[in-house]
């Protein structure tokens, strides 16, 4: 009786198991096309996103020019080493945890093959990733909201959301070929400029996605950058044409184009994942992907991965109430937050009144040189409707919670540091909504 029960038992799950092998995989709701390091970065992205995507890599193998010829060395990015571009440089360095010296080590001498190893390791281990290799496709046409490809084995997909990480902008010439009206499709189709520094004197720093270092320009690349045009409203282009160009030339590029990989990545999810188009995409929700996914969204080069309050920092940054300096440091000009500075009531008054009305009655003739610890919890409480439980409750976060170092004192001068992350957690200016230029929505 025992053993025919076990024979029993052992044919049931010999079913089951068998039934899982053949259970067709999920519908994919992105395809990313390429084999460089931004398509890499966008399949990874769009897949940790947490929707079903395929990447079709028109190659045998990941990598492009990082698996190609001689050991590389890549001097681009100082200190910005940052989203899928340190996950990377992390399984270079074969750390747990990534370290300036292992930043350092890793960035000195890449070999081909342990690129190629670490590429292909990380893309094993992503769920919803199907990976179709030595493969191209040879159509593109539109499919109610979404796309259908044709790929070289005659196989047809259809998805919701394209990304066109192949060197040349293939997706995007097939299209123009099967379009009988290509003139009308692509009437928007012209390049996109940028200015490679941060500029406080328009809004469009806010809406940062990816940042970059080369030589003398350190700046960060807008999500409107990335848009697609309204016709190809879920098609999108790792490496859009415009100012950005000269910076896709050698191997240098990398950390840009990984950076922009994983913000089209994320943008053609979002898409995939709400059933709309590149125009509706809330820039807050995309930043806020991309910072949970260790990505920058303003270029301070003072504050690493490894700094335990970058997150806030970034966010604040992002909102523009404390901003970023360039200086010149070591001979060399950098993008600094100096956390570590002292906090003025000029400073953070003008974007503080305009995200929130309430506090101009606050700021009214106040005119503080130095901040306080007292005067950020007076302006939380007026503008958060908060009581005097606030004081309490930051004393007893001080040191475990909120990370601070040395002791609560509320006659303290105020660092730029403190006051970013109590900011970030008591009265949330990130999460004010920006449109694509950067203005504010309320």
């Amino acid at each position: 009786m025992a053993r025919t029960f076990l024979l029993i038992l052992f044919t049931l799950s010999t079913i089951v198991c068998i039934a899982q092998k053949q259970k067709k995989p999920a519908k994919p709701q992105v395809i990313v096309y390429g084999h460089e390091a931004d398509a890499f970065s966008a399949a990874i992205q769009s897949a940790e996103s947490g929707v079903e995507t395929i990447w079709i890599i028109d190659s045998t193998a990941i990598g492009g020019a990082l698996i190609i010829g001689e050991p590389k060395s890549i001097t681009t990015n100082q200190s910005l080493d940052a989203g899928s571009w340190a996950v990377f440089l992390k399984g270079i360095a074969n750390v747990k945890e990534l370290s300036d010296s292992a930043v350092i080590a890793a960035k000195k001498m890449i070999t081909p093959r342990i690129a190629q190893n670490v590429f292909e390791g990380i893309a094993d281990t992503v769920k919803r990733l199907t990976v179709k290799k030595h493969t191209t496709i040879l159509q593109v046409e539109k499919s109610g909201k979404g796309w259908q490809v044709t790929l070289s084995n005659k196989e047809r997909i259809k998805a919701k959301a394209l990304v066109d990480a192949s060197q040349q902008g293939t997706l995007k010439e097939l299209i123009r070929k099967e379009t009988k009206h290509p003139e009308i499709l692509f009437k928007n189709d012209t390049t996109k400029s940028l200015i490679p520094q941060i500029s406080y004197n328009k809004p469009l720093y806010r809406t940062g996605i990816a940042v970059t270092q080369e030589d003398e320009d350190i700046f960060n690349v807008p999500l409107s950058y990335m848009l697609p045009d309204s016709a190809l409203a879920t098609l999108f282009v790792t490496r859009p044409q415009g100012s950005l160009s000269p910076y896709y030339t050698d191997v240098n590029s990398t950390p840009l184009l990984m950076l922009l990989g994983q913000a089209s990545g994320a943008a053609a999810a979002y898409c995939a994942f709400f059933n709309t188009t590149a125009d509706k995409i809330n820039t807050r929700t995309i930043q806020g992907e991309l910072l949970g996914n260790k990505s920058f969204l303003l270029p301070f080069q003072d504050i690493s991965l490894q700094d335990p309050h970058y997150q806030q920092i970034q966010r604040i940054g992002a909102t523009g109430i404390l901003q970023g300096h360039y200086n010149r440091k070591d001979g060399q000009k950098q993008f600094l937050f100096y956390p570590d500075s002292l906090v003025s009531s000029a400073e953070i008054e003008p974007i503080t009144k305009q995200i929130y009305t309430r506090s101009q009655i606050w700021f009214k003739d106040k005119q503080i040189a130095t901040l306080t610890l007292k005067d950020l919890l007076s302006l939380i409480k007026y503008v958060a409707n908060r009581g005097d439980e606030l004081d309490a409750e930051i004393e007893k976060g001080w040191a475990k919670r909120f990370k601070f170092k040395g002791s609560y004192d509320l006659s303290r001068k105020l660092t730029r540091r403190e006051f970013a992350v109590l900011t970030d957690i008591y009265l949330q200016p990130f999460f004010v909504r920006v449109n694509f230029n950067g203005d504010f929505q309320y």
